[in-house]
């Protein structure tokens, strides 16, 4: 059985993310907890890289925003549809304010389920 630290939440915009550092389109997040995210992609990424996660996003008046966020994949493997590859990835970094911030935000308001939902019973 499967443990994790926070509940996955299906998230309702489908953001694009890229590599900070290079700039290639990575995928796109399928969802999002506390501690990390899912990203569908073209290809596969390196477990246990450190990767710059670039997200484009919306701010509070509809203009796009990018946040970087540091993330390790956890994990790559080709997804139940063969065109793509899937990635966990587990966010780092969070107690850097702007972090945190730009994954509360994330959450708050481009995420279906609830605040109370984030604990594994």
């Amino acid at each position: 059985m499967e443990h994790r630290l926070f509940r996955r939440r299906s998230i309702s915009i489908s953001f694009r993310v890229h590599d900070a550092e290079t700039g290639k389109f990575i995928g796109r997040i399928g969802d999002i907890s506390k501690g990390g995210l899912l990203v569908y992609g073209p290809s596969k990424m390196l477990p246990g890289l450190l990767y710059r996660l670039r997200i484009d996003l919306p701010d509070d008046h509809g203009k796009p925003r990018s946040v970087v966020l540091p993330a390790k994949a956890m994990w790559s493997g080709h997804d139940t549809n063969p065109e793509f590859c899937s990635t966990g990835f587990r966010l780092f970094e969070l107690d850097r304010p702007e972090n945190q911030a730009a994954l509360n935000v994330m959450l708050s308001r481009f995420t279906v389920g609830f605040e109370d939902e984030d604990a594994d019973a």
